[in-house]
């Protein structure tokens, strides 16, 4: 993902804020400048506990869940309502927003990862609609 409008210092207040909820699990895997932005990418410490993705068969996988990137967008966007991150899962299902999340849009917006077949959307793709 890349952040735009923000400073270092909004992106780790926004991932400290989310960790209260996320019992500290979330991490970031990467968080390089990139000309006048963030280049990032949100992960978890344990794939066994809270905020952490399942693949479409339940196995645990070693990312952060759509429900930690919307908090930890939301948290973003109240400490700095100006930055926007642009993501390309957002971009394949965000319609109208093209890929950037803002404090006015784009934020929540769910899609498929899985087939057609077998389709599973992102929202359900963790345990944190079971808790």
């Amino acid at each position: 993902m890349i952040a735009r409008n923000c400073r270092y210092l909004d992106l780790e207040a926004a991932l400290r804020d989310i960790n209260k909820k996320y019992q500290g699990n979330i991490i970031f895997k990467s968080l390089e400048p990139n000309g006048g932005g963030f280049n990032f990418t949100l992960t978890v410490k344990s794939s066994k506990d809270i905020g952490a993705r399942r693949s479409g068969e339940g196995r645990k996988i070693a990312a952060a869940c759509w429900h930690a990137h919307g908090d930890f967008f939301a948290s973003l966007f109240s400490i700095n309502p100006s930055a926007r991150v642009f993501s390309s899962f957002y971009k394949r299902f965000g319609g109208t927003y093209q890929g950037w999340i803002t404090a006015l849009g784009g934020n929540w917006i769910d899609g498929n990862i899985g087939s057609q077949f077998m389709p599973l959307m992102m929202s359900e793709a963790c345990e944190c609609n079971n808790l």
